[in-house]
């Protein structure tokens, strides 16, 4: 992760200098005022390095809109930032109020296509990025020479006398450093065994993404194959972008990662101007052991999503038919923790 100037300045040095650290970064919660994303909560991060970030408590403890150096990171839909009672459950309703941002939490019951869960309907991909959280919290304090906000929220997926799955997220920022960590913990509340379908909806669009974007993954998979089988002549180009075309149908690869590697890194790195901006993503390997990219190249609707899961895009039925799913047993508990980071480095040095 790429640094400020004052990174390595210690914490006696550091407060020599300054009366309050949120002249050097902090965290800010705020509400929407005005549209379709009226009265949604969230919390507004910046960490001095050129960082800065949203994460939508009101979201399922996704992140919004997001920036380094100034330069726009994620991905936005014609639909734009929005509240979660505008959710529709009926088959892929979802994307009438999926307005992207730089991380969608999609689960904890289904992820893909539409089903039913215990007699209820459930959309496209769950309910999991319309649900707001509990318990949230940020806390801003010193860890050594170190300065972290931790933004944290409860997530509760739950069905009367059916399933019932807790997520407890908190994502870790340190001042002076351009990253993040995410660290979930997904509990089993109900009586019996569930399934568990746990996807993370990573979307980055313009200017980071463009023609001369490169996505690399670290191990190799050890397979990759389409979601639709008339694109298998697309396979050899998973990792290179292109300019937006008009027409042009989504691609969905899945790649199988290497379980015998603990960590697998995916990168993607552009130059835009004169700089590269990179980032790294770090992931355990064997609790999200499949990576999902969503390569839409279409005029307006341009995006890359890089989706690690435990899990591929099937649905849940058809997950469940063809290959099993994860089961959590009652009182089961899965952790996951994600590491994402940027570099924003001029060419020359780059």
């Amino acid at each position: 992760m790429s640094s400020s100037h004052f990174a390595r300045i210690s914490r006696a040095e550091l407060l020599r200098r300054v009366g309050c650290m949120d002249q050097i970064g902090g965290a800010e919660l705020f509400t929407f005022g005005e549209g379709p994303a009226r009265g949604m909560q969230t919390v507004s991060v910046r960490t001095g390095a050129g960082l800065a970030c949203q994460v939508l408590t009101d979201r399922g403890m996704g992140l919004g809109e997001a920036s380094i150096g100034g330069i726009p990171i994620n991905w936005f839909s014609a639909v734009g930032p929005m509240a979660p009672c505008y959710y529709n459950p009926t088959g892929s309703g979802w994307l009438q109020s999926f307005g992207g941002g730089l991380m969608t939490s999609c689960g904890l019951t289904n992820v893909g296509a539409a089903t039913t869960v215990d007699g209820i309907e459930v959309g496209l991909h769950g309910r999991l990025s319309h649900l707001p959280a509990r318990e949230v919290a940020v806390q801003r304090r010193w860890i050594d020479d170190r300065f972290v906000i931790d933004v944290y929220g409860v997530v509760r997926d739950a069905i009367v006398m059916g399933t019932a799955l807790e997520l407890r997220r908190t994502y870790r920022f340190v001042v002076g450093e351009n990253g993040f960590r995410i660290s979930d913990e997904i509990t089993n509340m109900g009586a019996s065994a569930a399934p568990l379908f746990l996807l993370y909806h990573f979307n980055f669009g313009y200017p980071f993404l463009s023609e001369t974007a490169e996505l690399d993954v670290v191990p190799s998979p050890l397979s990759t194959s389409v979601r639709d089988p008339s694109q298998i002549a697309d396979i050899p180009g998973w990792r290179h972008m292109t300019a937006p075309v008009a027409g042009i149908a989504e691609r969905v690869f899945y790649h199988r990662l290497a379980k015998q590697a603990e960590t697998t890194e995916i990168r993607l790195g552009n130059v835009i101007g004169d700089r590269r901006l990179s980032m790294t993503m770090r992931l355990p390997t064997a609790e999200l052991g499949c990576l999902v990219e969503w390569k839409m190249m279409g005029e307006r609707d341009y995006v890359l999503g890089i989706e690690p899961g435990n899990c591929f895009v099937a649905g849940r039925d058809a997950i469940l038919a063809e290959e099993g799913a994860e089961m959590l047993a009652p009182g089961a508990i899965k952790t996951v923790n994600i590491d994402v980071g940027f570099e924003l480095a001029p060419v020359k040095d780059a």
